[in-house]
Parts: C-alpha cells; structure tokens; sequence
C-alpha cells in the first residue's frame, strides 16, 4: 500500500501535521508519497510524487485543497480522506484530533467509500474549445463588482429555459450545494440524488429561483453580453478561472469520472450538516 498527502501550501499547521502523519504512516512501514512544497518546507528528501501510484491520498487543509486533490487523483479513481484545517469544511470531515484513529480505521479496512457524481465542462468560443474540466463543487459564470449585469442564455438538450439578467449563474453538483450554491440562497441536495443545480446569482427578475434537473441532461449555456473589458469570468470549482466574452457557450453535463471520499460510519451526511451549520443552536 502506498499513502500519498497533499497539503495546503503557505499553512504552518497544515505542513507541521503532514510531517507527523507522514512518520506515523512510515512508522508502520508503508510508503508515503508528500508534495515538493511539504519537503521544502522541512528540508527532507522528496521523490517526485508519481500520484498514479498511490491507493489513498490524504488531503490535509480546508475544502480547497480537497477540490485540488479530487482534480489530481478522480480520473485515476484514486480515494481521498479529507482531514480539516481550514474554516467550514463540508467536504474535509476528520478533524486534527481524529487524524491517527482515521487512519487506523482505514487499515483495518473501517471505512465507507462513497462515490460523488462529477460534471464536465466544456467552454467553447467560435466553435474551439478553450477548456475541458472535470468538477465535483460547481461551475460559476460571475462578474466583477464594477461590470454590469450579465445576460445568460439556458438550454437544457434541446429545450430553452430562461435567459437570466443577473450577477451570474452557479451550476452546482449535489455535492457542492453546500458551496456557493448555499451561500446565494439555493436548495441543499444529498450528494446521492443524480442532479444539476441552477442557481441565479443575484437576478434582476426576483421570480428567477434555483432550478434542479436531472443529470441525465446535458446544460447548455450562453454569454449573451460581455467583452474582455467587462470582466466576466467561468470559475471551476474556486480554482481555475477563465476570462469569458460574448458568444461563449459552456457545455456541463455529467462527467466521465467520480469522486471517491472515504468516510466513516459513525458519522452521517446529516450529522455533518447540522454540526457545520449549527442546526442544533438555539
């Protein structure tokens, strides 16, 4: 067996628990594969990470560094155990204090692995496509705070729904209507029901609300107004962005691969939510 870690550059508590959890790992005489930055950081001797190689991955940060770890590992269907150390963290679900007992459990084979639906997209201008991605959170069409409101034109097959006047559109997977999504008013969905989420962000027609269909459809999308000039951009899930101008299409369908998350049994999807949202405050 062979572990890997990644971990959120520029956090001193991030690196300092990758090291520790790396000599734990290699305690028990199994490789364990770390990222150039984590052995800059502590002087130690690093081969270069060859992540096709490893079982399971660590993610030790917040819920950015877990998307930039499903980016690395999801067409290789490699798991991910997310260990939290940034702020919310919907997806990073052990804390610093359950790391070595998360761990342990992974061994004795203690774990659920459960699969999350992925989107592609695909921007497309003049008929070349400018970029293909997968995404697990969402795919986000948003302006700056000086451009002016975006006209977004949606298809769904070959079905037209709305053409939205507003900030932006978030398309969500079930897994990221916690995200963004959550934050501009959108429904939470279980990340085990197959749909895509359309969300307005800010729309100029108060009737437009949050739209979920089904996966098995394939979105089209159409930037009705903008130029370079106008500063609209497409975010991939907060870590890739694209500047986006008048006549882009964006294509998002369901995606070729799927996340896999490991988790544990003692700890449902409802119960993270009430923990991260406070459900249970008076």
């Amino acid at each position: 067996m062979i572990f890997g870690i990644v971990c959120k550059e520029d956090n001193t508590e991030a690196l300092a628990l990758s090291m520790r959890v790396r000599e734990w790992i290699r305690g028990r005489g199994i490789d364990c594969l770390i990222e150039e930055h984590v052995s800059h950081a502590f002087g130690v001797e690093s081969t270069p990470a060859p992540w096709d190689k490893a079982d399971i991955i660590i993610a030790i940060g917040g819920d950015g560094t877990f998307l930039r770890t499903i980016w690395m590992s999801a067409e290789k269907g490699i798991p991910i155990l997310g260990v939290h150390m940034g702020y919310l963290g919907f997806l990073t679900e052990v804390m610093e204090d359950e790391v070595y007992d998360a761990l342990e459990a992974v061994l004795s084979g203690n774990f659920v692995r459960e699969e999350r639906a992925m989107f592609k997209s695909t921007l497309v201008r003049d008929g070349n496509t400018i970029t293909s991605q997968h995404v697990l959170n969402d795919v986000v069409i948003n302006k700056s705070a000086v451009a002016r409101i975006i006209d977004i034109e949606v298809w769904t097959d070959s079905t037209f729904i709305t053409c939205y006047r507003a900030d932006g559109l978030i398309v969500s997977t079930p897994t990221g209507s916690t995200a963004y999504n959550l934050a501009t008013g959108g429904p939470i969905v279980h990340p085990q029901v197959d749909a895509i989420i359309l969300t307005p962000i800010c729309p100029h027609v108060l009737s437009n609300r949050s739209i979920v269909l089904p996966d098995s459809q394939e979105v089209n999308i159409i930037v009705q107004s903008g130029k370079r000039s106008d500063n609209i951009y497409l975010t991939l899930d907060g870590q890739r962005g694209f500047p986006l101008e008048a006549g882009d299409k964006l294509v998002v369908k369901r995606g070729d691969y799927k996340a896999i998350i490991l988790r544990f049994p003692q700890r449902d999807y409802f119960e993270i939510l009430r923990t991260k949202l406070g459900w249970q405050e008076r």
